[in-house]
């Protein structure tokens, strides 16, 4: 208690604090001596207790505010004489080697005490003195001092234990207690070295950034020597000093060390309107793993926990734990910090939250004192130099310039004249006089000098300007002047040799530009003195000193202190600011110009375009911001930064070469080092001089010197250390960090001046190397799933491949699927079948690395549950969030040709079979694709899985891959011609060939990572042994094709560009690149597909060049495919090797069945066609192709024929488009995949490089076409087609190549016959109509629902190469056509028995099929024939055939109309369907007709006939695309890979026919009238009636425009005598009734909670028209009817729900499928619902109607002389009856036209009789009567159709009255029921009025006598 006492009583002993400082440093000097009474030991350890616990600024004596008259060298004084007597206590516990004594602590903590104290009022002053800069700088010399005093000392204890620890013979002392190990204890714990001098780094660290840069630099060099002696230490003390590469640091490395815990708890149940937040933070930290308790409960979406970790991450939970949006465990990875938060809203509230944070991570390293030193003190180095590398400071104020007060002075940081006029610096005065030029514009502008006054009366005599007098501006002119000449390199060498000649050489045309560019500042002057005039009378402000003379003069006489640039810096670029300010300074100019003025103006303009410098000197001298103070107020600040940085880099490269130790620079201090540097600096600049331009030639040059110094130090380290596979764990860290920090130097944006550096550092080289370096390797392992278990998966994936089939989307699918109890068990089981079969459920594939879309091969891992990877992550070793390094990953690469999914198991390869494969389940369960037999051979290759072999703990080695990456891709442009600095007008520097040298550098290391790329296969293990080096270079080959085929891409110029960048044009044109790029496009070489369509693509944009030779070319095709060059008698074009090459090539990619390829190709070789340099090799080739066009014909004339007449139109990956995207302009994109089903398009946009998804109809393929057809060539494309179709007439085989042929010389020359006027289009081509009309009226025998397009995208991908030996199943369709159509009665006659028959068909008018029979019957024999023909004959010479024969003869019989209807409706094209006419005589005195009654609420619309308007129109080729592709779809499926031979013909010869329509249609559309007529010959008809059904066939072919136009020179060109058949037959095909009907009808009343959905298909409907009931009601708002026509019930969507009959309207929905849902709840129920749909047809009504439309607009006279208008008019009115809708309305409306032309006829002829019965309307106008009464209703608008028989019968009124037949016409219109009934009507009403007049008469008396009846 006693001693404790006197601890305490310090302050009690010694009350004076003189006393009892003075007592404490007495005590000082007898610390060292061992006391004999104990109390001294107290009373000093009590006054050192007192002055650190409770008064440690009494000591020191720190004022509480500075002030000027304040000295620190009392106070510096005090803490030296402790440190001091520290330093003491150390040297002699040293050299004694014994305990270091009690007291020597306590002082070591009064020492640590005082620090503290020191630092913190230091801190407090520069808090409160921030404005005082003499203050600062007494502060700031106080802490240097301190600092310098503190290293020295700890310099000189170092010293002394590094000579006892090097002295060979030590004192025995020291050598004890070295061997003790007492040297940890007695150095690194108990002296001032581990304790105050440790503090004093730690405490400076924090006042970084509060000094200046020139004590930061003071410091920098000061600490250097304490690192640098702890550096010479470090050897000896290999236990204190660990290296990298030590076992202590793999002894403490582990992340699975717990670092804290947190464990957090809301109150249960917990409040409303919540917001907890807590941030759990631990440093060393990389992971965080909460634990949550099974109670954890929230409010759904309301209440919720959120965590974010310190990159951003988010996660979100609420509702129950345990559930898949909150598990139990969650480990948030990569961070040090995560923050957590806790939201409820006001209403209800559950359990709450209880969980435990883990962190955990690396632990805290245990290292000794000496060492701990040493690493913070190079940690404040680094801080040290960061912040002295840090140019904030320097760089424009955001805050400031929106201040106003601020902006009026600041001068523009941005602008252009830093990097130009006054780049060159400030020139101090002794430099300026070492100029002779400077001295002599000086002595011209004070008039001392003869020559000048020479020079400027020549200037003078050239200037023809107005010379305004203002002596008092003369000398301000010739400043101005003398700036000009001063700062142009032009005009100083001709002022120069002026002043050397003495006069006598001739002044340039610049010096008298300048001088005339000076003198027009004469106005400008002027013009601102007034203003500033007019100002100040304003302000009243009378003495304003400010002249703008004077300012502008003193500005000049500036820029004559700036040093003067050469022309190189003076770019003639625009600036950002200068043309701004001009044009204000322009526009604030008020008088009105003259001409001089004018003039003036337009030469000076001129002028500043030659001179760039005399715009950057006038926009400095008339900006008023730019003042000569605050110009070099800034050129000072950035001189003194340049200095500092140049000084801090040096800094660097010493402190490097300090710290290494064998060359090695992979040290722990200059990881720490390097890391501060980079972490610790607020701004990244994008070049090292930055932000210091007018810093000064000299300066940029030591700084660019230090800059590049630094990064060659680091680079020769980094090359020391060639292979990393076996290195250390930490040495590996080490190296990565030091990578980084490299290639962070690297990413600047070099300048012109920095090529020289470049060159000499062979930087493509290093970039490249060190992406091949950091590329992640992964060993190959052999999957051990057995066959039990893959063959289980299988049929699992199976299992859900069908529900999906059956179910209406994937969306519905896995919805269903998720919402099962055991999805999470089996999530990652159903993740895996998406990845397997995305391509069938059409599922969006993004890599988790970069996020682009995968459409193909990629990485998927085995572990995660959905995780891929491209290529390119994949090298590069991307870790996304809960992958680790110990996961599995494998290659999906191939896909099964059976099911269609990517193959995740065992392969079985097929070893007959051309490129096929099957999945282990398909192979076991025998699922074979057509083609494919059992008795094939085959293989099983197991699968293969990678794993990481190259285990880090960071990110840090894919941040080096990508960013080295992304660095040698932008740097690799630089040189391709974008250099922002590289002059092109002076050439002596020869910049722009260095630029081009490292061009060709980059372009040789990607053609080098080309080579030599290994094989992808997995198959086979790799047993040759190759270097680690090795390995790597092949891995990042493999995986890095397709991005260095896009570098290479970007790099290749753009054709006006080439002249400038000749030198790097050269690169891309030399014969060994080019063949390179043929090598890898033929896949010789064992690259990817994807990367030989990227080269092919390259050499495409390539031969587009003019600059590359077509010899050289040829050359390198002729290398690359071991062409011999061609020994010929005939001149040969350049470029014709290549051009043969690449046809013969594009006939290969169709062999190969790629769609893609042969696209490619032909779009390749289109694409060139425009081009003046290979344009007449390809006209040359595709001539000689078409000349040899059935001759030998082969795949290579077939994809000529693709090339001259277009391939289909294919959206295939890299398809250039043009798209509007939501009602924008029209853009260009490329496809980067394409989902028919969806009709939608993934693609990429070309401008701005966003990747879009976009709806099919919004996008056009850009195609460009060949136009080098001829006369010529369309004669042998008809002669072609004659020959071919002629062999299909006769009946003869055609091959395969022969149908493609034909099908493409069809479309090839429709393509002609579009662009060519009908004048100029052969006669030759109208001569083979009549077999184009064979051609086109054959059937397809496919769905009309096929699109041509996906027909010949059949056709190319059922073509293979191996075609002869295909032998396949095909179900021909001939036999439902046969069943439809009957047999052909001629069918296997000769011509004689053909003719036989006809006859008796013609001339005793019996069937066909019956004369068959009765020929069969009579062995075939025609005489026999005629014999019984002749004795059956019945005596009114008709022949009634006998039962049995009719029976028989129905096998023969032709398709009548019902059959006809049929195979309508059936929905396929089975070509012409002929008719037979029935008897219409009848008709035309048959008046018991009855006109068939509307629909209700049919044609609500106000149209009297609706068209489908441009939505509906748009919606039909919606659905047809849209069926046609699930039809192509459909029909692939079915026929695998590749097509038999037969039904290849087939598809072919349906494209062909289609074609022929096409032609055909073309060819009436510009029929030439005046020199061919339209006969039933010519187009190959036996008779003029079949002329329309020809015209039908063509209506569902073209364009309604195309076919009215066909119609109309039909009717204008054929013989006048076939227009009766012709009408006949149209009137007919409007006879047809093509409406079908279904009723959908629900309980009445229905049921709760009803769901009722179903599809209605009517097919070959174009709409569908519904009709509702009028009883149709359910309940509002609650009970619904849905109708659409997607499945998905958005697409025309139409719903109904409520009483009102309004609401419950007809309407009509496009296509022939529509699908409805009525869903209805728990309550009320009423009626239901009712509707019909009723199909529309676009059939052979419409083609009628067209035909009889156009003829009755024709000549009037024609009309009547060549049609039975009777006739007409009695089909018409009974198709009127017939008919309803639409049609009525459209047959009502010819009625209308023949009663027109009636009238007309009236008019021209004698006769007054009327050529039609009106008689004949008697049922229409009973239906009339019928809806009159219906729509009594007069506050409405009448119907349509009530409105067009209105319109009819007044007409036919109008016309009986011309006709003088009214009474008769009216009368006939009545039955004689309605007569008798108006008669007697009449009588009974005359009788009543002569009763009550009281006359008698007839009607009277009738009346009378009938009532007494």
């Amino acid at each position: 208690m006693a001693s404790q006492l006197i601890l305490d009583g310090a302050s009690l002993f010694f009350p004076d604090k003189e006393a009892r400082r003075k007592q404490l440093f007495s005590m000082m000097d007898n610390v060292n001596v061992s006391e004999e009474k104990p109390s001294v030991s107290l009373i000093f350890q009590s006054l050192c207790q007192f002055y650190s616990n409770v008064e440690p600024s009494g000591l020191l004596n720190l004022p509480f505010t500075l002030n000027k008259e304040f000295d620190f060298q009392p106070t510096l004084a005090v803490l030296e004489t402790f440190l001091t007597v520290a330093a003491k206590e150390f040297a002699i516990a040293i050299k004694s080697g014994g305990d270091i004594p009690e007291q020597s602590q306590h002082l070591i903590k009064l020492l640590c005490s005082l620090q503290i104290s020191l630092f913190s009022w230091i801190e407090q002053q520069f808090d409160s003195q921030s404005g005082d800069a003499d203050q600062k700088e007494l502060i700031q010399e106080m802490l240097l001092k301190y600092v310098k005093m503190v290293v020295k000392k700890s310099n000189d204890s170092i010293q002394i234990l590094l000579d006892n620890v090097k002295d060979e013979l030590p004192t025995a002392k020291f050598a004890i207690m070295m061997s003790s190990n007492k040297l940890l204890e007695v150095v690194l714990d108990k002296t001032y070295l581990s304790s105050s001098v440790r503090q004093m780094v730690l405490l400076l660290s924090h006042l970084v950034h509060k000094l200046s840069n020139n004590y930061r630099l003071s410091l920098l060099n000061y600490l250097m020597t304490l690192t640098q002696s702890m550096r010479d230490l470090s050897p000896h003390l290999p236990d204190q000093f660990f290296k990298l590469d030590s076992n202590y640091w793999m002894s403490v490395a582990s992340d699975d060390v717990v670092l804290r815990t947190w464990d957090i708890e809301s109150p249960h149940s917990y409040e409303n309107n919540q917001q907890a937040t807590q941030v759990f933070s631990c440093p060393g930290a990389t992971s965080f793993v909460v634990d949550f308790d099974n109670k954890c409960e929230t409010e759904k979406r309301y209440d919720y926990l959120l965590f974010t970790d310190s990159r951003g991450n988010k996660m979100q939970f609420d509702q129950k734990v345990g559930t898949d949006k909150w598990p139990k465990n969650v480990t948030f990875r990569g961070s040090h910090r995560l923050t957590f938060l806790f939201h409820s809203d006001g209403s209800n509230v559950e359990w709450g939250y209880k969980f435990k944070v883990t962190a955990k991570g690396f632990a805290d390293v245990q290292l000794s004192a000496l060492f701990d030193l040493h690493l913070a003190a190079c940690k404040l180095l680094g801080k040290l130099s960061a912040a002295v590398l840090d140019r904030q400071h320097l760089m424009p104020n955001e805050m400031d310039f929106n201040a106003v007060d601020k902006d009026k002075m600041a001068i523009d940081l941005k602008s252009d004249l830093w990097s130009t006029l006054l780049k060159g610096g400030h020139m101090e005065s002794h430099m300026l006089k070492k100029s002779k030029l400077n001295q002599f514009l000086l002595e011209m502008i004070s008039g001392d000098s003869q020559l000048g006054q020479q020079l400027l009366k020549s200037c003078a005599d050239h200037y023809v300007g107005s010379n305004l007098k203002k002596p008092d501006l003369d000398i301000t002119i010739l400043t101005v002047f003398s700036a000009f000449v001063w700062h142009c390199e032009p005009l100083r060498e001709s002022v120069i040799q002026f002043v050397e000649s003495n006069g006598s050489s001739e002044l340039d045309d610049g010096i008298h530009s300048a001088y005339s560019y000076a003198e027009s500042m004469r106005l400008y002057i002027v013009d601102q003195r007034q203003k500033q005039k007019i100002a100040d009378e304003k302000d009243n402000n009378v003495n304003n000193a400010n002249d703008i003379g004077e300012v502008v003069k003193e500005k000049a006489e500036f820029l004559l202190q700036i040093s003067a640039l050469e022309k190189s810096y003076f770019k003639n670029k625009p600036s950002r600011r200068s043309s701004k300010n001009i044009v204000s300074v322009k526009s604030s100019t008020q008088h009105k110009k003259t001409p001089a003025d004018t003039e003036r103006q337009f030469s000076a303009s001129g002028i500043s375009e030659k001179f760039p410098e005399f715009k950057f000197v006038t926009e400095f001298i008339k900006e008023s911001k730019w003042t000569k103070s605050s110009v070099i107020k800034v050129l000072d600040d950035r001189r003194k930064q340049a200095r500092n940085t140049t000084e801090v880099y040096e800094f660097c490269i010493k402190f490097v070469d300090m710290s290494t130790d064998d060359s090695s620079i992979f040290e722990v201090i200059i990881v720490l080092f390097l890391q501060e540097l980079l972490g610790q600096q607020s701004c990244q600049c994008q070049h090292y001089l930055d932000w210091l331009e007018g810093c000064g030639i000299q300066l940029e040059n030591n700084l660019r010197q230090a800059y590049c110094g630094i990064i060659k130090r680091l680079l020769e380290g980094i090359q020391h250390l060639q292979d990393s596979r076996n290195l250390n764990k930490s040495v590996k860290t080490a190296q990565e960090m030091i990578q980084a920090t490299f290639i962070h130097l690297l990413g600047v944006n070099w300048q012109s001046f920095d090529l020289d550096f470049l060159l000499e550092a062979n930087i493509p080289n290093l970039l490249i190397q060190t992406a091949k370096g950091s590329v992640a390797m992964r060993s190959e392992i052999l999957s051990d799933i057995t066959e039990v278990e893959e063959l289980k998966e299988y049929d699992q994936y199976m299992t859900w491949l069908n529900e999906h089939k059956n179910d209406v989307s994937f969306s519905d699918w896995y919805n269903q699927i998720k919402s099962t109890s055991k999805f999470k068990e089996k999530e990652k089981a159903v993740q895996m079948f998406i990845a397997k079969f995305c391509d069938l459920l059409e599922v969006d594939i993004w890599c988790d690395g970069c996020g682009k879309s995968l459409p193909g091969r990629r990485y998927r891992c085995l572990q995660c549950t959905d995780m891929d990877l491209c290529a390119t992550c994949y090298a590069g070793g991307v870790m996304p969030q809960c992958h680790l390094d110990d996961h599995h990953l494998i290659y999906l690469m191939y896909k099964c040709d059976e099911c269609n999914a990517f193959i995740t198991g065992r392969r079985v390869h097929c070893c007959i079979c051309d490129d096929f494969d099957l999945c282990f389940g398909c192979f076991k369960k025998e699922h074979f694709p057509p083609g494919h037999l059992d008795s094939h051979s085959t293989k099983i290759f197991p699968l293969m899985k990678f794993q990481n072999t190259q285990k880090s703990d960071s990110s840090l080695q894919s941040y080096i891959h990508q960013h080295v990456w992304l660095l040698f891709a932008s740097f690799t442009l630089q040189m391709a011609g974008t250099m922002p600095s590289v002059p092109t007008e002076h050439t002596e520097d020869n910049f722009v060939a260095k630029a081009g040298k490292l061009h060709q550098q980059c372009i040789d290391q990607l053609m080098f990572c080309l080579q030599d790329i290994p094989s992808v296969d997995q198959d086979v293990l790799e047993e040759t042994e190759k270097s680690f080096a090795k390995q790597k270079e092949e891995e990042f080959s493999l995986h890095s094709q397709e991005r260095i085929m896009g570098l290479l891409g970007a790099m290749i110029p753009k054709e006006n560009t080439c002249s400038s960048l000749s030198g790097s044009i050269h690169s891309f044109s030399s014969e060994k690149f080019l063949t390179r790029l043929f090598d890898i496009a033929r896949g010789e070489t064992g690259h990817e597909s994807n990367t030989q369509h990227l080269a092919m693509g390259l050499v495409a944009k390539l031969l587009h060049l003019s600059s590359v030779p077509t010899q050289v070319v040829d050359n390198a095709v002729c290398q690359s495919a071991n062409i011999q060059s061609p020994v010929s008698c005939q001149p040969q074009l350049d470029g014709e090797i290549t051009i043969n090459f690449l046809f013969s090539f594009g006939a290969m990619c169709l062999e190969r069945s790629g769609i893609d390829w042969a696209s490619s190709m032909v779009s390749i070789l289109q694409d060139l066609s425009s081009s003046a340099i290979w344009s007449p090799v390809i006209e040359k080739y595709i001539s000689k192709q078409i000349n040899h066009l059935g001759q030998n014909d082969n795949l290579t004339s077939v994809f000529t024929l693709f090339v001259v007449s277009g391939f289909p139109e294919v959206m295939s990956i890299g398809k250039q488009v043009r798209y509007s995207y939501e009602n924008s302009e029209p853009r260009h994109g490329v496809v980067l995949n394409h989902f028919p089903d969806k009709y939608q398009t993934f693609l990429l946009d070309a401008k701005s490089r966003r990747r879009r998804t976009v709806r099919d109809e919004y996008i056009d393929c850009i195609m460009t076409e060949v136009s080098i057809l001829n006369e010529e060539h369309v004669t042998k494309f008809t002669s072609v087609i004659k020959d071919t179709v002629a062999k299909i007439q006769q009946g003869s085989s055609i091959t395969v190549e022969e149908t493609w042929i034909l099908s493409l010389c069809l479309k090839a020359l429709h393509k002609f016959l579009n662009k060519a006027e009908a004048c100029d289009i052969s006669d030759e081509i109208f001569g083979f109509v009549q077999q184009l009309s064979y051609l086109a009226g054959l059937g397809t025998e496919f769905s009309k629902q096929w699109m041509l397009k996906d027909l010949e995208v059949l056709s190319l991908m059922l073509y293979t190469q191996d075609k002869e030996n295909v032998e396949k199943k095909f179900k021909s369709p001939s036999t439902k056509q046969e069943e439809l159509l009957g047999h052909d009665p001629k069918q296997g006659l000769d011509n004689a028995a053909k003719i036989c028959l006809q006859t008796l068909h013609d001339d005793l008018n019996i069937p066909l099929s019956v004369v068959r029979v009765m020929y069969d019957m009579n062995n075939k024999d025609t005489s026999e024939l005629l014999a019984t023909v002749r004795d059956n004959l019945a005596d009114n010479s008709n022949f009634i055939p006998s039962e049995e024969i009719k029976k028989m003869a129905k096998k023969w019989e032709k398709p009548l109309v019902a059959a006809a209807e049929v195979i309508a409706d059936k929905g396929m094209d089975f070509g012409i369907q002929m008719v037979i006419m029935p008897d219409t005589t009848k008709r035309l005195t048959t008046y018991d007709w009855e006109a068939l009654p509307e629909e209700e609420d049919v044609n609500m619309s106000q149209k009297l006939i609706k068209m489908p308007d441009n939505d509906v129109v748009h919606e039909l080729l919606l659905q047809q695309r849209a069926k046609s592709s699930k039809l192509l779809r459909k029909e692939l499926d079915s026929q695998g890979k590749s097509g038999s031979r037969d039904y290849l013909n087939k598809v072919n010869l349906a494209i062909s026919v289609l074609w022929a329509r096409h032609v055909l249609m073309a060819l009436l559309s510009d029929w030439p009238r005046e020199r061919f007529e339209i006969t039933h010959t010519i187009l190959g008809c036996k008779e003029s009636g079949v002329i329309p059904c020809i015209l039908d066939l063509l209506n569902r072919t073209e364009c309604q425009d195309m076919f009215t136009k066909a119609v109309k020179n039909v009717i204008r060109s054929c013989y006048h005598t076939d227009l009766q058949s012709m009408v006949s037959t149209s009137c007919y095909f409007m006879e047809e009734n093509h409406f079908s009907t279904v009723i959908i009808d629900s309980e009445h009343p229905y049921s709760d909670n009803a769901n009722n959905s179903d599809t209605i298909q009517i097919e070959g409907a174009a709409y569908l028209s519904i009709k509702f009931d009028d009883r149709c009601v359910t309940e509002e708002g609650c009970d619904e009817l849905v109708i659409s026509s997607s499945s998905d019930l958005q697409q025309d969507r139409h719903a109904f729900s409520g009483p009102t009959k309004r609401l419950w309207k007809s309407f009509d929905i496009p296509g022939d499928t529509l699908y409805y849902k009525f869903t209805s709840d728990c309550s009320s129920t009423d009626w239901g619902y009712r509707f019909t749909v009723i199909a529309g047809k676009v059939g052979r009504f419409d083609t009628g109607y067209l035909i009889l439309n156009e003829l009755l607009s024709a000549d009037v006279d024609m009309v009547y002389r060549n049609i039975d208008m009777c006739k007409l008019w009695s089909c018409l009115v009974y198709v009127a009856c017939k008919q309803i809708s639409r049609q009525r309305l459209k047959t009502l409306q010819l009625l209308l036209r023949v009663m027109h032309t009636q009238s007309r006829n009236l008019q021209r002829k004698d006769s007054s009789s009327l050529d039609i019965d009106l008689s004949l309307l008697k049922p229409l106008w009973q239906l009339y009567r019928n809806l009159s009464k219906d729509s009594a209703d007069f506050s409405s608008v009448a119907p349509p159709i009530v409105r067009a028989l209105t319109e009819l019968f007044m007409v036919a009124e109008n016309l009986a009255d011309e006709y003088c037949i009214v009474t008769e016409y009216l009368a006939k219109l009545q039955s004689e029921e309605e007569i008798r009934h108006t008669a007697f009507q009449g009588i009974v009403n005359v009788a009543a009025v002569s009763a009550s007049i009281g006359l008698t008469n007839q009607a009277y008396n009738a009346v009378i006598g009938l009532m007494k009846k």
